[in-house]
């Protein structure tokens, strides 16, 4: 009975997938080639003027949750990274979210009081 246990937890784990180790491989400032060059080309890409947003699913099971990384980019240097999990069963194609360009890291919102 241990032995199916075992069988059937090491089953599960592995059909779970886990982010790959290059995306800790990311820093502020690298180029967008270097970027393509980790991670390979995005999923999903999206842009706005001279900001970009590449976006790879990282973790994806058919247990119901994937993890995307979005990797957020200005004039072709990266500004940041961030990442969101989407609860589904499948791939991860189709799942990309829309970004919201107002969530890009370097952008500089002032908020002043006038009294």
């Amino acid at each position: 009975m241990k032995l199916s246990a075992l069988i059937i937890s090491l089953t599960l784990l592995a059909g779970c997938a886990s982010q790959p180790s290059a995306i800790f491989d990311i820093n502020y400032g690298d180029t967008r080639a270097s970027v393509i060059e980790k991670l390979g080309p995005p999923e999903d890409r999206q842009f706005k003027e001279g900001y970009e947003a590449f976006q790879y699913c990282t973790t994806g099971t058919s247990f119901g949750t994937s993890t995307f990384n979005i990797i957020w980019l200005r004039d072709g240097l990266v500004t940041g990274m961030n990442n969101y999990t989407v609860n589904h069963a499948g791939s991860c194609s189709g799942h990309f979210r829309q970004v919201e360009w107002e969530d890009a890291p370097d952008q500089i919102i002032e908020i002043r009081d006038r009294n």
